[in-house]
């Protein structure tokens, strides 16, 4: 009898681990939007209702504005995503096609135009800007078609993290198409010397 009960208390503890680790390893996701909400004249819109849809999966985020205007959707999966803000007294505006980077801060600023609350202002496309205000970050994401299309042998994208800069470690730029180049040590005259050979 205690052989079973040890038996359960084991399985138990293993499954509520196992638990434990699925639920902490689905919430990575790190990208945002950020903003802040103005009427046409630039004044800030406090407390307004900021709403943020995945377009794939539907889920919804809902945030209210500060005082000063600003908000932030954390959490973000990457996506495109339909933005919507809402306050008394403003027309509901709604942007498409917001697309989100991985772990990327996408800042997006919304522009209310006064009037009534149950109108809506659709924005289809909204013109992305190329120069990266929300933080000093230089980055970019490679796409499945770059990557074809590099002139390298095995084509993994893996291996273009060694060409970055201060990359070191472990076959940084020590390897060629798959062999290992091992480095000699001689000595010539008391000076140590090291020849890369394959």
């Amino acid at each position: 009898m205690s052989r079973i009960l040890s038996i359960f208390a084991r399985t138990s503890v293993c499954g509520l681990l196992l638990l434990f680790i699925v639920t902490t390893a689905s919430a990575q996701f790190r990208a945002s939007i950020q903003g802040i909400v103005k009427d046409t004249s630039g004044a800030v819109i406090p407390e307004a209702t900021v709403t943020v849809t995945n377009k794939e999966t539907g889920k919804q985020q809902q945030v209210t504005a500060s005082s000063e205007g600003f908000y932030r959707v954390s959490g973000l999966a990457p996506g495109t995503y339909t933005v919507s803000a809402e306050k008394a007294g403003y027309k509901k505006k709604v942007l498409e096609s917001v697309t989100v980077s991985a772990e990327a801060t996408e800042g997006l600023d919304i522009s209310l135009d006064v009037g009534d609350v149950t109108a809506t202002v659709t924005v289809a496309q909204e013109a992305t800007s190329l120069l990266q205000t929300e933080n000093a970050n230089v980055d970019k994401t490679i796409s499945n078609q770059e990557v074809m299309r590099l002139p390298q042998a095995s084509r993994d994208p893996y291996q273009l993290i060694r060409l970055a800069p201060g990359v070191f470690g472990e076959g940084a730029r020590n390897r060629q198409w798959g062999r290992r180049k091992f480095a000699k040590h001689e000595r010539a005259r008391g000076i140590k010397q090291f020849n890369l050979c394959h």
